[in-house]
């Protein structure tokens, strides 16, 4: 029993527990797939109604971050993953038994896929990275590594759902998704809790947090939040509105569409690179790096589009990646930085609800700028520097608390 104990307080096995949550977490964005395997069943599905699970999910996924953070004051993190675990799980098996009546059947999966799933993946994802986190020195690189592995999740399962659904069709997927990720979130639950004696995660690191905690409600108050909210926003809507179209740019520019999904790759070892640098030189160079990249990116995508340069423009997709994966992991621990450890769970899922207008935002922006240039990209990567030139400025008044 005491090596039990043992086991389950180890930093190293808590952290690892975390990332391989984390990691199955990533499921969510399988939707790529599941969404193409559905539309050939229900053919009376059209292609407004079947986005709209995604904008659901999304919502509920920033919402399930809410609840995870009033839930963090009154029950424990085992009981909140075991939530999440019921909720993802009925969510996965609700899916895999859709009727044969379109209409119903798209309500089911709204409440299934979209709330269901989102819901629970977004509690999950807030008490992940709200308990372990405190178990690190080094807090932007465990925060790079368990976003990292949500990151490498979505691709690889949406590639495992893809094959799955090819050799035993979409609903029994649905339900081997059910049973693996109801099983990887109970086992996790042991070890997804803070450590016993709480010390501070950054300490001795580079951007060592303020002394003060901050409410939500003081948090809400502070211009800087407010500032650093519209970043947040800015940034995020310009990384989706390469990232949501990368196998179509890749094609654009005449490569593979498959190529597009580099992209995810270097999104996820973004988040592990910026975080890595966040311990060393601060939150504040960080978010200027990560402006820089951004403009940088833009000009590549622009450059390769004006000269015919498909190898720029790959370059400036892959950067972009950087970018926008980076920008997930400053949110993560800059909010700890700046607001204090207590409230943490709480004020990180305020900071998250910015993933709603930019999911809107981004792909709307995205296909106006599109039909605008008559099918050409040149004023979606110009979109990207102006952003990018914003957020650069914006960093100006983002302050200390």
């Amino acid at each position: 029993m005491k090596d039990r104990k043992s086991l389950f307080n180890n930093g190293y096995m808590c952290i690892g527990a975390g990332t391989v949550t984390m990691f199955f977490l990533g499921a969510m964005y399988a939707w790529t797939y599941f969404k193409v395997a559905l539309q050939g069943v229900y053919i009376e599905w059209s292609q407004t109604q079947i986005t709209l699970n995604f904008t659901i999910m999304m919502i509920s996924f920033c919402l399930g971050g809410l609840l995870a953070g009033t839930l963090s004051k009154k029950v424990t993190s085992r009981m909140e993953m075991a939530l999440a675990a019921v909720l993802v799980g009925l969510g996965f098996l609700g899916m895999s038994l859709l009727p044969e009546e379109g209409r119903t059947a798209l309500y089911q999966m709204y409440i299934c896929y979209g709330v269901c799933t989102g819901t629970g993946i977004g509690i999950a994802y807030n008490t992940v990275l709200s308990n372990i986190q405190p178990w690190a020195k080094n807090v932007g690189l465990v925060s790079g590594m368990l976003l990292m592995g949500m990151g490498f999740g979505a691709l690889l399962l949406g590639n495992v759902a893809d094959i799955l659904i090819g050799h035993v069709g979409v609903a029994m997927t649905f339900r081997i998704f059910a049973i693996l990720m109801i099983l990887i979130m109970v086992l996790a639950i042991p070890f997804i809790h803070k450590p016993s004696e709480m010390k501070t995660a950054a300490a001795g690191a580079a951007w060592d947090p303020i002394n003060k905690e901050y409410s939500t409600k003081e948090m809400l108050r502070r211009k800087t939040f407010w500032m650093y909210f519209f970043w947040n926003i800015c940034v995020s809507a310009g990384g989706m509105l390469i990232i949501n179209s990368a196998s179509s740019i890749a094609v654009y520019f005449g490569y593979a569409a498959v190529l597009g999904l580099v992209i995810s790759v270097f999104n996820g070892c973004g988040r592990l690179l910026i975080g890595s640098i966040m311990d060393k030189s601060g939150w504040k160079f960080t978010m200027y790096l990560n402006n820089m990249l951004m403009i940088l990116a833009g000009v590549l995508l622009f450059s390769g589009d004006r000269i015919a340069a498909g190898a720029v423009a790959l370059a400036g997709m892959l950067i972009m990646g950087i970018c926008y994966g980076g920008g997930i992991t400053i949110s993560a621990s800059l909010i700890r930085t700046l607001y204090g450890e207590r409230h943490y769970a709480s004020n990180f899922a305020i900071c998250n609800l910015c993933l709603i207008p930019a999911s809107i935002a981004g792909p709307l922006l995205s296909a106006r700028l599109l039909d605008m240039a008559g099918g050409s990209y040149n004023t979606t990567f110009i979109m990207v520097i102006v952003l990018g030139i914003i957020t650069l400025a914006m960093n100006f008044f983002i302050k200390e608390a």
